[in-house]
C-alpha cells in the first residue's frame, strides 16, 4: 500500500510533540509522506515548505485546532489559496462540536482520537478520503469545470512569487542600506579612487531591482485576472460575513432575486474557508465579528494580493465618526448602515456587481 501512497504530503501539527509523534506513527503504517509542526514560530514556515495536501490537527482541545488554523489562514498569504484537506482529532466530549465545525465547513472532516486512539484505522481513512476529494478536484478541472479550481491555482502563485519578491527587495533595501550607511562611515576619508567607483556602481545596480518587482508584478496580474474571471462564469457571487444569522437570512432573502449568488460565513475563519473555494465579485462585511473583527479582517485582505482588488462593504449598526473612518482607512470601498431597506442595499451593492465591474 505504501507504493500507491508515498506521494501523499501530510502535515501533523500540535503543541504536545509526545501526542505529534503519536499520530506520526500511526499514519507512517500507511502513508510515507508524514511530516510535523510543533513550534508555534514556525506555523507559517513549516506549512508553506511542505504544502501539505493533508493537514491533520493533533490539538488536545478544538479551541486550539481553531486558533491555529485562523493564525496560519491570517498569517500566511499561501495558506489561504492552497488546497487541501484539514482533519481534526477530538475527545469524545467534543465529538459533537466537531461534527458542527465540519458541517459548516470550518474544517473538513474529524476523527475521535483522544485520549486513547479509539478507531486508528479510521484516521487512515479519512487521509485517504481527503485524497480522493482532492482527486476529484483535479479530474474536475481535467474536465473542463474547474475554473474555479484554475484560478484558485492562479491565486496561489500570485501570492506565492509576491511573497519571494517581497523577500528579495528586503534583502536589496537591507543592501542598500549598508551600502550607504558606509557610504556615510567613510564620509570624506582618502580612499582609492576604484574603491569608491566600485561603491557607487554597487548602488547603481541596486536601483532598478525595485522597479523590476513593481514591472513583473503588473505583468503577472491580467494573468491572474482573466483565470479569475473564468470562474466567476455568469453569476457573479457576493461573500456576506455576518455573525447573526437573522441579519444573515435578512440579507440573503433581500438579495435572492439578484442575478449573482450569495455566500454566508459567520465569522473571520468562515471566511478565509470560502475565499479557497471561490473568488466573490463583492464582500459584505460586518464590523462586529467574534474573534478577529471585520476591520480587521478588511485590513489582511487588504493586505493580500490575492485578495486585495475585491471590493468590501462595511455592514455596521452605528453611523458614528470614527467607525467610518475606520472602515476607510482599513481599505473599505463603502459602508451600509444595519437596518437597511432593500433598495438601499441593492443600490449600494449595484456599482459593483454590474456586468461591467
Amino acid at each position: 500500500m505504501k507504493a500507491d501512497s508515498k506521494d501523499i504530503r501530510i502535515l501533523v501539527v500540535g503543541d504536545n510533540v509526545d501526542n505529534v509523534r503519536q499520530v506520526r506513527s500511526a499514519l507512517n503504517e500507511e502513508f510515507s509522506s508524514v511530516e510535523v509542526s510543533v513550534r508555534e514560530a514556525d506555523v507559517v514556515a513549516d506549512f508553506e515548505k511542505i504544502l501539505p495536501e493533508i493537514l491533520v490537527l493533533a490539538f488536545d482541545t478544538l479551541e486550539k485546532a481553531q486558533r491555529y488554523s485562523l493564525g496560519l489562514l491570517r498569517l500566511s498569504k499561501v495558506a489561504p489559496l492552497h488546497r487541501h484537506f484539514t482533519v481534526i482529532l477530538c475527545s469524545g466530549q467534543e465529538v459533537r462540536v466537531a461534527f458542527e465545525l465540519c458541517k459548516k465547513d470550518y474544517f473538513d472532516d474529524y476523527v475521535h482520537y483522544w485520549p486513547h486512539a479509539h478507531d486508528g484505522h479510521r484516521l487512515l481513512m479519512a487521509v485517504w478520503n481527503g485524497r480522493r476529494r482532492i482527486h476529484d478536484d483535479d479530474r474536475a478541472a481535467d474536465d473542463g469545470a474547474g475554473a474555479a479550481a484554475r484560478a484558485a491555482n492562479a491565486r496561489l502563485l500570485e501570492a506565492m512569487v509576491d511573497r519571494q519578491l517581497n523577500r528579495g527587495m528586503t534583502h536589496v533595501e537591507a543592501t542598500e542600506a549598508s551600502l550607504v550607511g558606509a557610504d556615510r562611515a567613510l564620509g570624506r576619508t582618502p580612499i582609492p579612487v576604484a574603491a569608491r567607483q566600485a561603491l557607487d556602481a554597487s548602488r547603481a545596480h541596486l536601483a532598478p531591482m525595485s522597479a523590476w518587482a513593481d514591472d513583473f508584478r503588473a505583468e503577472l496580474a491580467p494573468h491572474v485576472a482573466r483565470a479569475n474571471e473564468g470562474a466567476e462564469g455568469k453569476r457573479p457571487i457576493v461573500l456576506v460575513v455576518e455573525d447573526d444569522a437573522f441579519a444573515a437570512k435578512l440579507i440573503v432573502k433581500t438579495l435572492e432575486a439578484q442575478p449573482y449568488d450569495i455566500e454566508l460565513a459567520a465569522d473571520a475563519h468562515a471566511a478565509l474557508v470560502a475565499l479557497r473555494r471561490a473568488r466573490p465579485r463583492l464582500i459584505l462585511m460586518d464590523v462586529n465579528l467574534p474573534g478577529m473583527d471585520g476591520m480587521a479582517l478588511t485590513e489582511w485582505l487588504k493586505s493580500s494580493a490575492a485578495h486585495k482588488a475585491i471590493p468590501v462593504i462595511m455592514l455596521t449598526s452605528e453611523a458614528r465618526r470614527e467607525t467610518i473612518e475606520r472602515s476607510k482607512a482599513a481599505g473599505a470601498a463603502g459602508f451600509i448602515v444595519k437596518p437597511f431597506t432593500r433598495d438601499a442595499l441593492i443600490a449600494k451593492l449595484a456599482p459593483f456587481m454590474s456586468t461591467t465591474a
